[in-house]
């Protein structure tokens, strides 16, 4: 064995001042090859490589000898900085400038996107610069080339009841106020016999101003001068203007006499409704208003009435009275409609709630106990049927016989004749648009007149009184006929609105009717042929497109517009 000096290390040995020499040898010569291939990249082609930072990019030596110059003025070094600011950002400018430049020239030697069929290697994602603003300019002409929005071809029936209407026009309406005698006669003739002097030849006189003043009519019953019997109801505020005049109730006598006659023209009316000689009517009671209407009339099959506003009593006494009935604008969970049918009542009346009951007696219930938890079950349901009282869901359908079962309970029912108020002792208001047993020609008042809007003066036509929805549909398709453009204005009866939403929501179920349903309706429309309308009017009536609207705005080229 060799003898080891104790100063001395083993030649195969290291010692750890070498490993660590070596190991920053390593580092060093790794750094210095990663700045020799970063300035392989950043140099020009060409350039040979120094390994160096370059001079351009180095910052300048500081010589620590410099002296520093005090500065005089502070504006002038304000000045110098706002210059060497302004020089920065030109520099930056155009070097913005002359890299968009270059990408466009790049941009513009990529195919285009349409092109990717002649290059199949190229990928779908690469888009060039002017594809896009193609792109953008063929949107722009696209949207230029959308067509405005038309009007609808004919005004759609509202069920509305209107109080009064207004008339617009830039241009002079084709009549005036002042009637001859001859067109009144042929007015009132035309109106009193249904003739539709447009189409049909008549010795009658069809100047416009006929025409107009033939749409100017209504039958109702009663007819009280002194008494506004169109604005009733709970949901209108009427002012007692005929406070001075005695009540109908001060005279028994008067009130039954009234009575009886209101019962001979509601069931005359009610007549003529079954044999479709009338398409409908309007009942203006005390606390709610009703309308029948014929067969076919409406999108219904059989003849139906409908009843708005109703209360969580009144529809317990139809109830009560067995008369079936729908509430389509009452949303439910499982169906669109709240059905309550003879079936039902009968469970009723048998008594469903025998087996809850037998089971809390079986449990060790006492009969007080179930009887308390009994009426405050029924006090939950009755609570949550009044919340819809007097809202556009408590509207009530009634169709079929159920219709001649409504009318023999309102023939009876003494409660739709108010008590007090300037109504009292008066029966409900009967309002058609044909003639009936004890009904009076209603005329409507018109007054003509320049209005300014806006600067600007137009032609006004105002009718007031009880304007049927046949009525509409006639005075707008007369103007239609003799005007450019025209709007028309409404104030409606509020208490006959749900009407119209309670036809819209039958309106689907129409439209989804098969082919021999509608053959059913084309029947019914032929039999309404002698109800009174205009055959234009009548295939409105008879159709479900129906529509509420405030409204109406009319140009010769678009349509109607209604709102």
């Amino acid at each position: 064995m060799l003898e080891l000096d104790s100063g001395c290390t083993p030649p195969k040995w290291k010692r750890p001042e070498d490993v660590m020499k070596m190991h920053r040898m390593k580092m060093k010569k790794r750094a210095l090859q990663a700045r020799f291939v970063k300035s392989m990249d950043t140099n020009p082609p060409g350039e040979v490589p120094t390994g160096r930072m370059p001079i351009s990019q180095r910052s300048p030596a500081k010589n620590p000898f410099r002296r520093k110059t005090p500065v005089k003025n502070k504006k002038q070094m304000d000045a110098r900085d706002t210059l060497k600011r302004a020089r920065v950002e030109y520099d930056d400018d155009n070097a913005c400038t002359s890299n968009l430049s270059k990408l466009i020239r790049d941009c513009e030697s990529i195919p285009s996107v349409t092109s990717y069929s002649q290059y199949p290697a190229l990928d779908e994602s690469v888009i060039s610069f002017v594809d896009v603003l193609r792109t953008v300019n063929a949107v722009a002409c696209v949207e230029d080339d959308v067509e405005e929005i038309k009007g609808e071809g004919q005004l759609p029936i509202d069920w509305t009841l209107r109080t009064k209407v207004r008339f617009l026009s830039p241009n002079p309406f084709p009549w005036s106020q002042k009637i001859k005698t001859c067109e009144e006669a042929s007015a009132t003739t035309g109106f009193v016999r249904c003739l539709d002097t447009e189409n049909i030849e008549n010795s009658l006189d069809t100047s416009p101003n006929s025409r107009f003043h033939q749409c100017c009519m209504a039958w109702q019953h009663p007819s009280l001068p002194w008494v506004d019997l169109i604005h009733r109801g709970p949901r209108v505020a009427i002012k007692d203007s005929a406070s001075a005049v005695p009540s109908i109730n001060a005279n028994p006598f008067f009130k039954e006499s009234l009575f009886t006659h209101w019962i001979d023209s509601f069931r005359s009316l009610f007549q003529l409704v079954r044999a479709n000689q009338c398409p409908y009517f309007y009942v203006l009671a005390n606390a709610f208003t009703c309308t029948f209407r014929a067969s076919s009339v409406g999108g219904y099959e059989e003849l139906n009435a409908m009843i708005y506003p109703t209360t969580q009593g009144l529809r317990d006494v139809l109830k009560r009275e067995d008369i079936e009935f729908t509430m389509p604008l009452l949303e439910e969970d499982e169906h669109s409609s709240e059905i309550f049918t003879k079936k039902t009542l009968e469970d009723a009346k048998t008594g469903e709630d025998e087996e809850p009951e037998r089971w809390l007696e079986t449990m060790g219930a006492e009969k007080s106990e179930i009887k308390r938890l009994q009426s405050s079950q029924s006090e939950l349901v009755s609570s949550r049927q009044r919340k819809i009282d007097s809202t556009k869901e408590s509207l009530v359908v009634v169709t079929g016989v159920e219709a001649q079962a409504l009318f023999n309970w309102l023939i009876n029912c003494r409660s739709t004749v108010s008590n007090t108020g300037p109504h009292a002792g008066i029966p409900p208001t009967l309002l058609a648009p044909v003639a009936f047993t004890g009904a009076t020609l209603t005329p409507l008042k018109v007054r003509q007149s320049t209005v300014k809007v806006d600067g600007q003066s137009y032609n006004s036509i105002e009718v007031k009184g009880p304007v049927l929805p046949d009525a509409v549909y006639n005075f707008c398709d007369l103007l239609s006929t003799s005007l450019k453009k025209f709007t028309a204005t409404f104030a409606n009866l509020e208490s006959t609105k749900p009407f119209t939403l309670a036809s819209e929501s039958k309106k689907e179920y129409c439209n989804s009717q098969k082919s021999e349903d509608k053959a059913i309706h084309l029947f019914g429309q032929q039999n309404l042929s002698d109800c009174g309308l205009r055959d234009s009017v009548l295939k409105k009536f008879c159709s479900a497109s129906t529509k509420a609207f405030d409204s109406v705005k009319y140009t010769k080229d678009d349509g109607y517009f209604i709102s």
